[in-house]
């Protein structure tokens, strides 16, 4: 049975990719602040950077591994 077009035009898909990418290295740069700088010491604890950082890390890695499965299922159709 053919997939239906759910109406999204290429420039739409196009938009929403570039999107996606953007707040993946959003994330990505997060978690590097929280990891890797001193800019949030006098406001959260060490352990809750930590813990923050990690998941804001993995969510925006998630975010990309989503995104890249989903270029590779459009190039399969």
């Amino acid at each position: 049975m053919p997939q239906q077009d759910r109406g999204n035009s290429k420039p739409q898909n196009q938009m929403l990719f570039i999107f996606e990418c953007v707040m993946s290295v959003f994330y990505l740069g997060f978690a590097c602040v929280f990891l890797f700088t001193g800019y949030f010491n006098e406001t959260v604890s060490g352990i809750v950077r930590l813990l923050v950082g990690i998941l804001l890390g993995i969510y925006g890695i998630f975010r990309i591994y989503r995104a890249l499965k989903k270029i590779s299922e459009k190039e399969k159709e």
